[in-house]
């Protein structure tokens, strides 16, 4: 029989891969380990000034130790209470250079296998090295933890002692003794750049294993679904059927094409004050930039005439509230992902290239900016139903504006932080409304249009004279991150726009069928990510040029050098990634498809709600918690990376099961309860127990537990035919 003669009729075809299933494993357990190494990593040390008392005596002694001589000068130099404080017992023994060196007895060089000095003895200077260990601790008990540059010149100092042990004790191989030096070398290194070369402590890693696990399962999981719809291509009436084709231009109304001028604008103008700034560019100069391109209402008004027609297409293919989240969250979670890359490659490769702490701290404010703007974008996606039904009850939208406009305006004169975090998002969705009204009651006239724009600049202009409001309305950083702006400016600057847009209505909407414009918002659309990471990519290269040195042929060793590459790499080949192997190859764009087929019974119906309601609730968490953590250090909250991108990637999972018709499947609830098992270890981690995580978790732990037990009864004891059918 042939090959041929196997193929049964409307059998899947595979689809031959250029990458094997287990490539695709091996490439997400690589990036997950990476990003867990990177997320866990020790909070910087802050600039606490000149040390004191005995911390100064600490810091002295290890400049000693750093710089040894004929005597062991450190021991004279040591804090009176160190054995005292950490139960040091210091002693002075000669190295093999000649030196003496004030050394930690009973230390000794570590290993993943134990202690280890190793058969050319570097005893010496790893004794010396570990008491240099113990004052960076003994800095750390006092309250006064030393500046890094301490921790590095230790680990350096160890290194040079153990190359030069290799020269004088070779042991008949130099060679070999060398590369074991390096091999310490780098575990040496890389441990101190794990903890940012900060006091050296020993670090809870059960949470952060897990957690590392369960994300590599959630990833695996998502990608298992994605390779086999790359695998398989349907077959109808015996007949093989091409794969179908990307449509070169998404559709793209108008509204979709705003809010991505208005997006692009935002970061394009922020950066640009941003660079401005560090490159001593005066206000004076900015501020009409900033007026421009803050366009963080004209987003959220077209956002909310997008998110109006997304529920009324729900609606009109028979779905409900519930499908309605799970389309239009999934789609607007896919771009989240990407951000919890950017929140740790920018300062990574930053801190590679050596830039200032400062610059370091600009540049990552601009790449997450756009996290805040997409979080509270999701939480208007999920009020538009309820907006637009009040705005119904109501018999009219202008009550709802002028109570969200009078809340704008509370929240600034309250002006505590989280008044102005509320104050931001009653100003996103102030901005939906008004598009609700505007999508209800059509083109309003010219000459009310005219005089909201003569009035909202108008008065815009005596607040920022007169009123004693600064007239930068972008890179604030005491402002709303949404905004990056004070929000009551940025109200009547909105006005502004938004009548501005109704005048210009006509000219807008002909620009906007454009084929070309229509296909540049489209591809925006289809690859944001790999356009976000590649514009991230560009504007580091900017900053980086600044640190060349003037001289050619050190410029390009410096660009070449493998530091700057990796640096570099960490954002472009990611975007490469993201494009080559997910954004090009998507096939559903559409942020409201045709709702998935509703299980049957009464616990199917129950688990597809609580599916939407732990998926929304798990994305907010994990969107916001990278957001608050990142900007929200005034709210007193301790990040926690890897808890969070477990809490995201939940909620996609979740959502997208809704979306998929699978929420009922006892795989999904048995992942829900494993994915809550990292949190919980996190929140009983610390000195102090998180009970309201651990209330949250074990709860949500124990229902998909019982999820579990009762999706398989159901099957155990359905009709075979139906037990097929949902299996």
């Amino acid at each position: 029989m042939t090959a041929a003669a196997d193929i049964r009729p409307g059998a899947p075809r595979r689809v031959r891969l250029s990458l094997s299933t287990s490539a695709w494993l091996l490439l997400v357990t690589l990036i997950v380990v990476g990003f867990g190494f990177v997320a866990s990593r020790s909070a910087p040390v802050p600039d606490q000034g000149p040390p004191r008392g005995g911390v100064a005596d600490a810091q002295r002694a290890v400049e000693a130790l750093v710089s040894p001589g004929p005597e062991a000068t450190a021991l004279g130099l040591l804090p009176a209470d160190l054995n005292q404080v950490l139960g040091v017992t210091a002693a002075a023994e000669p190295a093999r250079d000649g030196t003496m060196r004030a050394v930690h007895v009973g230390g000794g060089c570590s290993a993943p296998w134990g202690e280890d000095s190793t058969r050319w003895d570097f005893r010496v200077a790893c004794m010396s090295h570990d008491l240099g260990y113990d004052l960076l601790r003994y800095a750390e008990n006092q309250g006064h933890p030393l500046d890094p540059k301490w921790r590095e010149a230790l680990d350096a100092r160890l290194s040079a002692d153990m190359q030069a042990t290799c020269d004088l004790n070779p042991m008949g191989s130099a060679g070999t003794c060398k590369a074991v030096a390096s091999l310490y070398t780098a575990g040496l290194v890389v441990n101190s750049w794990h903890q940012r070369w900060g006091p050296p402590t020993g670090e809870p890693i059960g949470p952060m294993l897990a957690g590392v696990v369960v994300i590599g399962c959630l990833l695996v999981f998502r990608l298992r679904g994605w390779l086999r719809a790359r695998r398989e291509v349907p077959k109808a009436t015996g007949a093989t059927m091409a794969p179908a084709a990307i449509p070169p231009v998404l559709p793209c109304g108008r509204w979709m094409v705003l809010a991505v001028a208005a997006i692009a604008g935002l970061v394009l103008g922020e950066s640009a004050v941003a660079l401005g700034h560090w490159a001593g560019v005066p206000d004076g100069w900015l501020w009409p930039l900033t007026w421009l391109t803050q366009l963080a209402p004209v987003f959220f008004f077209a956002g909310g005439h997008a998110n109006a027609a997304g529920w009324r297409a729900c609606v009109d293919n028979g779905g409900g509230y519930r499908q309605y989240l799970a389309h239009r969250a999934s789609w607007l979670l896919r771009p989240a992902l990407i951000f919890v890359l950017v929140a740790f490659a920018v300062p990574t490769a930053l801190e590679l290239l050596h830039i200032p702490a400062g610059t370091n701290a600009v540049v990552t404010r601009i790449a997450l900016h756009p996290l805040w703007l997409l979080g509270f974008y999701l939480l208007t996606v999920v009020l538009t139903p309820a907006m637009s039904a009040l705005q119904r009850r109501l018999r009219s939208g202008w009550p709802v504006v002028t109570a969200l406009a009078a809340a704008v305006v509370t929240a600034e004169l309250i002006g505590s932080p989280i008044a102005r975090y509320a104050g931001g998002f009653a100003l996103a969705l102030l901005a939906q409304q008004v598009a609700f009204v505007h999508a209800g009651s059509g083109s309003p006239k010219r000459l009310p249009l005219l005089a909201g724009a003569v009035g909202g600049l108008g008065t815009l202009v005596l607040t920022t004279t007169t009123g004693g409001v600064a007239p930068m309305l972008l890179n604030d950083s005491t402002a709303p991150p949404a905004l990056a702006a004070p929000t009551l400016p940025v109200l009547l600057l909105g006005v502004t726009q938004l009548c501005l847009l109704g005048l210009l209505a006509a000219p807008l909407a002909r620009l906007a069928a454009r084929e070309d414009v229509a296909r540049a918002a489209a591809q925006a659309l289809r690859a944001p990510m790999s356009l976000y990471l590649g514009f991230l990519a560009t504007m580091l290269l900017l900053v980086t040029v600044v640190y060349l040195p003037v001289n050619v042929i050190d410029a390009w060793a410096w660009l070449t050098h493998p530091r700057t590459v990796a640096a570099l790499g960490l954002l472009a080949g990611p975007a490469v990634l993201v494009f080559w192997w997910f954004e090009r190859r998507a096939h559903s764009h559409s942020p409201h498809p045709p709702t998935a087929p509703v299980p049957d019974g009464g616990l199917g119906r129950l688990l597809g709600r609580s599916a939407v309601v732990l998926g929304l609730g798990f994305a907010v968490m994990g969107l916001f918690g990278f957001a608050l953590t990142q900007f929200g250090g005034q709210l007193g909250l301790v990040p926690d990376p890897i808890q969070n991108l477990v809490h995201l990637l939940l909620g996609v999972f979740l959502l997208h099961t809704q979306r998929i018709g699978t929420s009922d499947a006892p795989a999904t609830w048995v992942l829900t309860a494993i994915a809550c098992v990292p949190p919980l270890l996190s929140a009983t981690a610390g000195p102090v127990i998180d009970r309201l995580g651990v209330a949250l978790h074990g709860v949500v732990a124990v229902l998909a537990v019982i999820a579990v037990i009762g999706t398989l009864l159901t099957r155990l004891f359905a009709p075979p035919e139906v037990a097929r059918a949902t299996s």
